[in-house]
This record gives structure tokens, sequence and C-alpha cells, in this order.
């Protein structure tokens, strides 16, 4: 073999030792390693096993009773048992409530139930939370919270309620002392010119904060107590920027004067002034919003048609005779539905444009027939004719007036006029509506609907319109026609 041949066998030979010594200490090492994690989990299993046992021999020894170290809003309940445990938080509670905790504001202290404030307990969940501590979950939880009191007691609050309500209630009161609304930003146009009112902070009552200082006396294992009432700011929802946008639109709506109505020789303008009147502002969220009223813009439009209008007089004619009592007159109405749009349409669009040529309508006039008096022979048997003129009723047999006296018709509702019967008859009867209730109306006979000729013991102002639409009669003269005439007897009432 030759010399080259030789070194390049002893380099591989060198190599394979050093391989296989690599080998033999990477093997060791793997091996060190799992015996050290294997002891780290017998000890693990070890100590779990000794908190496990320590869990099962406290819960034991203590059957029946809460667990050791166990605490409930600072008192000791750790080794009593459910009822005993419910009795000393029984009467926490009720030295609590009766006793209750100093709440000082401003200058003055009040010291009231907590019961007054909407707190309420439930001591039967808290002892039964208590109770169950250490017992009931996995066996992980038990073994956790049995550890825990090992080294350290464990305190369970009260879990006391709020009614809300109740506590809003009672916080009111003090809130009129202590509080102050906030205001927001508003706007409002006088003249043409739109004036900002600014905003104002608020002060409120921190309820929240009161809240957790209840919490914390009440779980603090003390029957007495002081807690400061802190107010806090209340931020207006609308402050000053949030103006400028609708300040900015009010200027655009009055940049429309001025507007111009017309009516043949009569001429209506909406200047700056009267635009700015129909100008309102809502709020939005936090901002301010301009917008045309349609009442104010209605009561401007409302007054132009006032100016313009004429009202219908019906014609007057004479019954029977046909004479004419009054020539009358037509009427004249505006179309107030276009004027106000057209002139909507021309704030919104930010131009006055040309003159507004107002729309109308005639109003024929209608035509009335009177009787001053009442007309004999109207109908051929027995019949009543009333007239709402004269506030009178006459009873005909024919031609012939039988009997006639004074009535008081509608004043708040009006009579019905025309012809009608007497329908049906009623010895005496409750009335009752809106603004009015009257027991024992005697001799009532009914002519049409809910309306009659009846007695009346409310009044004595015979002659005047008095009635919610029935005809007053005295009781004396109402049981006369109630007797005179019969179901089907011809009611006429006129005008």
């Amino acid at each position: 073999m030759n010399p080259a041949s030789t070194a390049t066998l002893g380099k591989i030979q060198t190599k394979k030792k050093q391989n296989s010594k690599a080998k033999s200490k990477a093997k060791y090492l793997i091996t060190e390693k799992t015996k050290t994690i294997s002891i780290r989990v017998g000890i693990i299993v070890l100590v779990l096993g000794i908190l496990a046992l320590g869990s099962w021999r406290i819960a034991k020894s203590q059957e029946g009773k809460i667990l050791p170290k166990v605490m409930v809003a600072g008192l000791k309940v750790g080794g009593k048992t459910p009822q005993e445990a419910k009795q000393i938080l029984q009467n926490y509670v009720d030295q609590l409530n009766n006793k209750g905790p100093e709440i000082v504001y401003s200058d003055q202290t009040i010291q009231p139930k907590l019961s007054e404030m909407g707190v309420t307990f439930n001591v039967e969940k808290v002892v039964d939370e208590a109770y169950n501590f250490g017992r009931s979950g996995s066996l992980k939880e038990r073994i956790t919270e049995n550890s825990q009191m090992l080294f350290k007691p464990t305190n369970i609050d009260l879990s006391q309620q709020f009614d809300e309500k109740k506590l809003d209630e009672y916080l009111s009161q003090i809130a009129q002392v202590v509080e102050i609304a906030p205001v927001n930003a508003s706007l409002s146009i006088h003249n043409g010119g739109i004036s900002l009112s600014p905003s104002k902070i608020g002060r409120g009552l921190d309820k929240e904060k009161l809240k957790n200082d209840l919490n914390n006396l009440i779980n603090s294992g003390q029957t007495s107590g002081k807690i400061v009432l802190v107010t806090s700011d209340l931020e207006p929802q609308i402050k000053e920027p949030g103006t400028v946008e609708a300040s900015l639109q009010a200027e655009k709506y009055m940049a429309a004067t001025p507007i111009t109505i017309t009516f043949e020789d009569k001429t209506f303008t909406a200047n700056k002034a009267e635009i700015g009147s129909w100008i309102g502002f809502r709020e939005n969220s936090d901002k301010l919003s301009a917008y045309i009223a349609d009442s104010e813009l209605g009561g401007f439009v409302g007054w132009v048609a006032s100016q313009i209008e004429i009202p219908k007089i019906d014609k007057e004619i004479m019954e029977g005779t046909g004479e004419v009592l009054n020539e009358g007159q037509d009427g004249r109405g505006v179309n107030t539905d276009r004027l106000f749009a057209e002139i909507k349409e021309r704030v919104l669009a930010y131009s006055s444009g040309s003159p507004i040529a107002v729309g109308v309508f005639p109003i024929p006039k209608g035509q009335i027939t009177k009787n001053p008096h009442a007309q004999p022979g109207r109908y051929p048997g027995r019949y009543i004719d009333i007239n709402l003129a004269e506030q009178t009723l006459y009873a005909f047999e024919g031609s012939n007036l039988v009997n006639q006296f004074l009535v008081s018709a509608g004043l708040t509702g009006p009579t019905p006029v025309g012809e009608f019967a007497i329908y049906a008859k009623d010895r005496s009867t409750l009335m009752d509506g809106p603004g009015y209730y009257l027991p024992n109306v005697e001799w009532v006979s009914w002519f049409t609907g809910d309306y009659s000729i009846h007695g009346t013991y409310w009044h004595h102002n015979f002659g005047h319109p008095m009635s919610h639409g029935c005809v007053n009669a005295s009781n004396g003269d109402a049981e006369w026609l109630f007797g005179w005439a019969d179901i089907g007897t011809p009611v006429y009432i006129h005008w």
C-alpha cells in the first residue's frame, strides 16, 4: 500500500471515531433530559396528590360546614354551618341597613337606610356560594381553591343589588340642590339678525362612584362609614361649533328677501325680518339645523289671505211669501295651499324671484229660508214648531195654536234644523257627555238621534241658548208636551 492510501485510510478511521463519540454524547444528553422531565412531572403529580388529599381531608373534616378561612364581606364564616353563617350575615345586613351610611353633600349630612336607596341583599345566595367554595367545580378547581386557603383567607362579597329606579328617585331629592342641567348652545332670530346663546356646562351627581363607595362600605365588614357625594361636569350636547352650519343656512334662507305677493292693486312684501320669523332650529345629535316652520309661514299666508278674502253672505227669504230679507253676496277665497308652496319654494331656493300672483276662487252665496214666528197649518194634525231665533216652542193642531213657551236650544253644540218626528219617550233618564253629567232628566221626548225635548232642573234661563244641542224646557212645560205629543208627532225646527 502506498503512503497516500495509508493517509486516506487513517483520516476515515479518525472521522468514524469522532462520529461515534458525538452520537454517544447526544444519547447521554437525551437520557438526562428525560430523567429531569420525569422527576419534575413526578414532583408535580406528588404535589397535586398531596393537595388533592389535603383538599379531601379538609372537606371531609368540615363536612356540613363552610371551609376554614372563608369570609363574607370581611366577616368570618369559615367553620360555621350554613345556618350559622346566614344568621351572622343577616344580623350584619340588618345593622348595616338600619344604621345606614353617612352621605355628605354640600354642607349637609344625611343617613338614609340602604333600603331607601334601593339596595337589597340575597343572603341565602351568598351563603350557598361560601359553602360551595372548595367543594364545587372540577378537581383542579377544588384543589386550586383549597390551596388558596392554605396561604390566605378568601373573601366573598355580599353581592348586593341596586334598584336603579329607587336609587334615582332618592338621588333626585339631592339633585334638586346639587345638580345643574347643562344648557345647549342655541340660535334665535330677531328682526333678521341671528343671535347665539352660548352653551353652559352642567353639574351632576356621580352615581357610579356612589355605587362603588356603597359596595366598598357594605363589603368592609363595618356597619358605619362616610361617603362623600362627588359631582361631575355634564357636558352640553350641542356646543358653539355645532351651531355654525345652522346659522349659515338661516342666512341663506333670509337671502331670498324680499318676496313680493300681488293681487289686483294690493302688494304684500316679506322682508328679511319676516322671513327670519319663519325659521326654526332643531337639535340633531351634536348640531343644530335650520328649517322653515310651516306654522309660522302659514301664519303669514293666512294674514295675506285675510286681506283678500271676501266672506259670503247667504241670501235670506221669508218662508211662505218668498220676500227677500237680504240679497246677500258671493264670497272670494284664496288658494292658500298654492301660495304657501310658492313662497316656501322661493325661500328654499334662496331667491326672491318675480312677484307671486295670488290665486283666488269664488264662493257662491247660499240661501236661507226664515220664518220669524211659526207657520200654522204646516201639518194637518198635531205638530211641534221650534223657532231657534226666538228660542220658542209652538204646539199646533192644524192651524190652531194650542200652547207656546220659551225653551233653551243649543249653545255649546248646535240644535239640528229640519223636519223630524217624536220617535221615543222616557219618563226619566241619565244624560252625560263631555263636560256634563245630568242624572234624572225628566219628561224626555226624543226626536232624532240623541236629541230630545226634555225637562230642565239645572237652570231657568229659558229664551236663551244653553244646551249641548237638545231643547231644554221647564219641567212643567216638558211634562205637558210629554203627555200631549204622541209617538210620530212631527217636529219642525228652523231659524
